[in-house]
């Protein structure tokens, strides 16, 4: 929805195309700048290379089966199924999981920096996360699984705080990650940049909603308070 001065009106579908547009490239080059900079990946990432270290299973085969299980739950808490806007998240989980690697191609050379700057710059690249996260998240069109997940519980039972909802789903892939290692005494892709995302995505998601196009209002503010 669009916000003119407390008017909402629906995006035409231009504008909705240029913020889902917008939203991915913000999200996708960050998580490429992540990757690139080997400083510690998301969560739910570092997660997932948990898993396929002590299975042989392809991280990619994880991402998708977390992916799956959102949507699934998502369905639930919603009491109903949107095949299309499901359809639709899974296909976003496949094509953006694609951009992110040509983006860590790219960028590949940010992985011989000194580590002061990779730290910097991991940090700055999960900030870009946060802002294409609120974007899509706003958009409520297509979006990653767990993305849609989070927002819907963030409506449903933290009172629209963005901060407590990504720290608690959060905190699920932390757990998993935990029993791995102490399952196998191994660890892998949990650095400063992991514990960053833990702490202060969702509050940086929460500062975009506001600062990034400020006039994109949610649609699910109707569940609970904004």
């Amino acid at each position: 929805m669009y916000n003119n001065h407390g008017q909402l009106r629906k995006l035409s579908a231009s504008e909705l195309f240029i913020y889902f547009i917008a939203g991915l490239i913000f999200n996708a080059f960050g998580n490429g700048v992540t990757v690139a900079t080997n400083m510690g990946s998301a969560p739910w990432t570092a997660s997932a290379a948990n898993l396929a270290n002590v299975t042989g299973i392809s991280i990619s085969v994880f991402l998708l089966i977390y992916g799956v299980i959102a949507a699934i739950i998502t369905c639930i808490l919603q009491k109903s199924i949107d095949w299309p806007h499901i359809f639709g998240n899974l296909l976003f989980l496949i094509v953006f999981s694609s951009v992110i690697g040509i983006v860590a191609t790219q960028l590949s050379s940010l992985g011989h920096l000194p580590i002061i700057w990779r730290t910097i710059i991991d940090c700055i690249g999960i900030i870009f996360v946060a802002m294409g996260v609120s974007i899509t998240q706003r958009l409520q069109f297509i979006l990653h699984p767990m993305d849609d997940l989070t927002n819907l519980t963030r409506f449903m039972f933290f009172k629209g705080n963005a901060a407590i909802s990504q720290t608690f789903n959060f905190s699920f892939p932390m757990i998993i990650s935990l029993v791995v290692w102490l399952a196998s005494g191994e660890i892998v892709a949990l650095n400063i940049g992991t514990l960053f995302s833990f702490f202060f995505q969702g509050l940086f998601v929460g500062y975009a909603d506001h600062i990034i196009f400020s006039h994109l209002d949610h649609k699910l503010t109707h569940i609970g308070a904004a």
